[in-house]
């Protein structure tokens, strides 16, 4: 279950960089050290923790992941499935922002002959505000 702005199934938002690892210990991931931040991927689910507070501020979920948004949106899904269930939706450069639900976002896959409200949802991201 994706909660915006809270958690994706067992993992949440601000919990820190040793809780997600013992979490995912029986999980391939790997792990990225950048700028700000540490990355660690799974197959279907990526945690950004901030480098100074050590808490995870992203949660990004893509590829096979089966969890949904309010049990309807996942992987796949489309902005046209969001306008079939009255949910409003802005663009912000790259990503797509609902108003009414602070701290998710969606990326759509780029296609060839893209149409924004077919294209399938490729990232879901939940973040702190």
């Amino acid at each position: 279950m994706i909660i915006n702005g809270v958690g994706v199934d067992s993992y949440q938002l601000g919990c820190g960089l040793e809780e997600i690892k013992e979490k995912i210990k029986d999980i391939d991931y790997t792990e990225e050290e950048l700028d700000n931040h540490f990355t660690i991927s799974t197959d279907s689910i990526k945690f950004w923790i901030d480098k100074d507070q050590n808490n995870v501020t992203q949660i990004s979920m893509f590829g096979e992941y089966k969890g949904k948004f309010l049990e309807k949106i996942g992987i796949g899904g489309t902005l046209s499935d969001l306008n079939d269930l009255g949910i409003k939706w802005i663009k912000e450069d790259y990503v797509y922002k609902l108003p009414e639900y602070p701290g998710i976002c969606f990326e759509l896959e780029d296609i060839d002959d893209w149409n924004e409200l077919e294209a399938p949802i490729e990232f879901i991201s939940i973040y702190c505000e």
